[in-house]
């Protein structure tokens, strides 16, 4: 089971890449049970099953979380095309939900997917890196300089996608940025 890291050095698809998240926190590895509730999230009659698994990641990662101690919640977005066709972003209800448990502010509209990209699990894993960069956009308004910021997604694969928003946050001026997710596809490509 996947807990915390501080590198990529424990997923050889990832050795190669630089990282801007600093460290990752997660459930488990993306299969079996955790694989099938990560797909049933993404539909959008799966809000229950992101409920039940930001609960989860509140009561079994409350500590490490809190080490972490983020100043505030900011789930990855989906560009608004997709978020009309899938109806419900599941990164965005476990934000919520862990928000409220750990009574970390969420900020929905910090982060905007400025860019359309190809879904990544069509993708190799260096065309996911391509793909996502420039993708995010830190809305004007928000200041963040010197915030402990906490990404939330549904999984991480190879990374790509959490470092391209960290790497937004960090420019922005973010001190720290950990990523939660729900699972983690360690040394797979697979969706």
């Amino acid at each position: 089971m996947a807990d915390t890291i501080s590198s990529a050095a424990d997923c050889p698809l990832c050795r190669r890449h630089r990282l801007w998240f600093d460290r990752v926190t997660s459930l488990g590895d993306y299969q079996e049970d955790l694989r099938q509730n990560v797909l049933r999230m993404k539909r959008s009659e799966g809000e229950l099953v992101a409920a039940s698994m930001a609960q989860l990641l509140s009561t079994q990662r409350r500590e490490i979380i809190q080490q972490f101690a983020p100043d505030l919640l900011v789930p990855i977005p989906m560009h608004w095309m997709r978020r009309l066709v899938r109806r419900t972003n599941s990164a965005e209800v476990v934000a919520e939900h862990l928000g409220r448990a750990l009574r970390v502010r969420v900020a929905r509209r910090l982060l905007v997917r400025c860019r359309n990209t190809l879904p990544q699990k069509d993708l190799s894993p260096n065309s996911r890196f391509r793909n996502v960069r420039g993708s995010f956009c830190v809305r004007r308004g928000y200041d963040i300089r010197g915030a402990r910021v906490a990404l939330v997604d549904d999984i991480l694969t190879t990374g790509a996608t959490c470092s391209e928003a960290a790497k937004m946050l960090k420019q922005a001026g973010a001190q720290d940025v950990a990523a939660i997710v729900v699972a983690r596809a360690i040394g797979s490509n697979d969706r």
